[in-house]
């Protein structure tokens, strides 16, 4: 058959060798099944542009019927849709792309309006415009006026010429818990900034154009209950440091994760300032910024708080900063950081950050080989093995030119790593492994959970190969790779020992002169990644990216470090 029967059709096919109560069993149980079995089927539906001619689309009647179960609704496009919408009454998630607004804008609003009315329930809104529209009046009302269980709303690259606009989305902005703005612009609007957000938990504050640093100031300041906050400045203007320092630490007591990136900041020393005036930090994460020792130093005042720390995408971080962290920060849970050498971990204090969850660093080695290199991988392996709790370990290397990582081999000490029972990813690319058949075995009797696993496992291509067919059979998923090409320079293969010149950290470097670093050369010789450190969030007309707390975000994670935020999609 080129396709399934359905059960009615198994029906047709079966009835002239049944009995009339046959027939009448065979209904009951198509009944139950359909109770049983719709409910899980129809929560979260996508809809893409072309699913009237999708395959593995429902058909529009389906939809209709089965609207009632839908929690999760997520438009690419409305066309064609509308019986279908104005069945859908139970939605708990709203996720509308930019791509429609362009495309669709006569009858756009109306729908989503009259959506958003006769859905009550609502939690959350994500919003992608195409820096040309901004949600309507109406719509701003009826979030407001209709969704009592909002809690939600993020909105990007939206335009806002209106005053009324303004005013309807600070009207909304002070019934809820969570909101964000990113990349979007008010042009000649002036904001109130004497009113209240008395419920704002999360506010979220990127790009956005048109309104002074002082009225974003003003803003956070008017959320007395903030405790986490994300903010970068567009990079046209410098982040208002003296304001941040003398007011914010005031005005929002409860302030405990902060998530920046360098935009706008271009002395090291300013990031010191603004960790000194906040106290128990438990989420931090920097992106694109300098992190020099007297940073660092302001960072320790939030050691015994911290449950989150990333500076993955950092420059200017340390291997003895890295060492410091796993040394004194007893309740860190997530870690995110570019490298630390094998060395600092042998030699240094044993390990107190052993609630960690997730762990991505690059463990770089003083050679690749000798007695040396043997003792530094077992005092990995054994630092690695207290993390009983360990659930994503990324051990990967930016640099495809440096695959001198931490080696998975079993003659090196990879037993030590028994205990970390709950791993459920690994991220091993570019660390030039050689998994044989026992690492092969061990592995998939000690971690019983892993569910994905990343890299080239063998400097054999065949080999490598053959590992990832048997932890695929064992039921792991494994991204394919592209076979390396042995001339390459950018090929582990082509890697010398000899020429292992990544020295780049000068660990010898006075810390005096390394804070006084030149920072035009930082600010005009590094970029900038794009999305610094957001969760989840709506790229305008291109995609819907939801950050937290997939194995495939881990990967990435361009949410900064915060892993909270990742369920939003998941009812």
């Amino acid at each position: 058959m080129e396709s399934p029967l359905l059960l009615p059709e198994i029906l047709l096919y079966i009835t002239p060798y049944l009995t009339h109560q046959d027939i009448v069993i065979c209904l009951k149980v198509c009944r139950q099944w359909n109770q049983s079995f719709t409910p899980l089927i129809f929560p979260t539906i996508i809809a893409q542009e072309n699913w009237t001619t999708a395959k593995d689309f429902p058909p529009l009647l389906t939809l209709i019927k089965n609207a009632f179960w839908v929690r999760s609704l997520t438009l690419k496009t409305t066309i064609g849709l509308a019986p279908f919408l104005d069945q859908c009454t139970r939605l708990k998630t709203l996720v509308v792309h930019g791509d429609i607004f362009s495309k669709e804008q006569d009858t756009i609003w109306t729908e989503l309006t009259s959506l958003v009315r006769h859905n009550p329930l609502i939690e959350r809104i994500f919003l992608g415009f195409d820096r040309q529209n901004s949600p309507s009046i109406e719509f701003l009302r009826a979030v407001s006026e209709a969704c009592p269980n909002l809690n939600r709303y993020e909105s990007s690259q939206g335009k806002y010429e209106d005053q009324e606009q303004v005013e309807a989305l600070m009207k909304l902005l002070q019934r809820i818990k969570c909101a964000s703005t990113r990349y979007e612009s008010f042009t000649d609007i002036p904001v109130d900034t004497t009113r209240s957000f008395p419920h704002l938990q999360e506010l979220t504050i990127k790009d956005a154009k048109g309104l002074s640093t002082q009225l974003q100031v003003d803003l956070v300041c008017q959320c007395p209950h903030l405790q986490h906050l994300k903010w970068t400045v567009c990079r046209d203007m410098f982040f208002p440091i003296q304001q941040f320092c003398d007011r914010i630490p005031a005005a929002c007591p409860n302030l405990r994760k902060l998530q920046m990136d360098g935009c706008g900041i271009p002395y090291p020393c300013d990031l010191s300032r603004i960790l000194n005036s906040l106290s128990q930090l438990e989420l931090l994460a920097f992106c694109g910024t300098a992190i020099f020792s007297r940073t660092f130093r302001a960072m320790e005042r939030h050691f015994r708080t911290l449950r989150s720390l990333d500076l993955a995408d950092c420059f200017s971080v340390k291997s003895w900063m890295v060492q410091e962290v796993l040394e004194n920060c007893s309740v860190l849970e997530t870690l995110k950081v570019p490298y630390i050498l094998m060395s600092d971990v042998e030699f240094g204090r044993p390990w107190v950050a052993l609630r960690l969850k997730q762990l991505r660093v690059h463990f770089r080695a003083s050679m690749l080989w000798g007695a040396k290199y043997i003792s530094e991988h077992e005092a990995i392996f054994k630092a690695l093995g207290k993390l009983a709790d360990l659930e994503i370990l990324d051990v990967s290397c930016f640099n495809p030119r440096s695959p001198a990582g931490l080696q998975f081999q079993l003659d090196l000490g990879l037993a030590g790593m028994g205990m970390m029972r709950k791993l459920m990813f690994v991220n091993m690319h570019y660390t030039d492994q050689n998994i044989g058949n026992q690492e092969l075995d061990w592995i998939k009797k000690h971690w019983p959970h892993l569910t994905k696993a990343k890299g080239i496992f063998h400097s054999a291509w065949d080999q490598h190969e053959a590992v990832t067919k048997e932890l695929r059979e064992h039921g792991i998923e494994v991204p394919d790779q592209e076979r390396p090409d042995p001339d390459s320079q950018g090929s582990p293969w082509a890697f010398d020992a000899r020429q292992d010149g990544e020295d780049t950290d000068n660990e010898e470097m006075d810390e005096d002169h390394e804070d006084a670093a030149d920072y035009e050369y930082y600010l005009s010789d590094t970029e900038e990644p794009e999305d610094v450190v957001d969760e989840g969030h709506i790229l305008g007309p291109s995609e819907v990216v939801f950050g937290e707390g997939s194995v495939d975000d881990e990967e990435d994670d361009g949410d900064g470090g915060d892993d909270e935020g990742g369920d939003m999609v998941d009812s």
